[in-house]
């Protein structure tokens, strides 16, 4: 019985995902279906094709189908995001591009908002910057930084990253 129900279920879901995986996404959609409006030979037909993509494009995008978001937002998304490991899905580059090296970010210097003493002489420190960012020093350190102190966070090796305050680095982590 259980056996015939893993199998059902298994099904069920290959089913789901193969189904998926053969409808396009919306966004290539209604992208390709610019694409036939741009090619149809007569000016009226093809304004009347391009009016009615269009129309099918705002609702996609009230029903929250397609999500427009310009450079500018990415970027403050990834900067806002810096220091959280996350799956390598293509939220940022589309259609698996590469991003640009000028919206990568391997360091972000601000200042911090407040910072506390934590356990085993460890900082936990809170960025000033938009984010709000939350990090904590791996390594303790004899005092926490104060308001308005300069930081600078840089990614290190396998993962990990330096907060450098004073004149000295601390490995540290992302907590919120």
């Amino acid at each position: 019985m259980r056996t015939g129900f893993t199998i059902a279920l298994g099904a069920a879901l290959f089913c789901a995902v193969s189904a998926s995986a053969a409808e396009p996404k919306s966004a290539d959609r209604v992208l390709r279906d610019f694409g036939t409006c741009r090619s149809t030979p007569d000016a009226a037909a093809r304004l009347a094709c391009f009016e009615k993509t269009f129309d099918s494009f705002e609702q996609a995008v009230k029903s929250k189908e397609v999500t427009i978001v310009d450079k500018a937002d990415m970027r403050q998304a990834k900067r806002s995001l810096f220091g959280f490991t996350l799956p390598k899905l293509d939220l940022f580059n589309g259609d698996g591009a590469k991003a640009d090296k000028a919206d990568e970010f391997s360091e972000i210097n601000t200042t911090v908002a407040s910072a506390r003493a934590v356990d085993n002489g460890r900082a936990e420190i809170t960025l000033a910057d938009e984010s709000g960012a939350v990090w904590r020093t791996t390594d303790p350190m004899k005092w926490p930084p104060r308001p308005g102190d300069k930081i600078r966070i840089r990614e290190a090796s396998l993962g990990s990253y330096f907060l450098s305050m004073g004149g000295r680095s601390y490995r540290g982590l992302r907590v919120r």
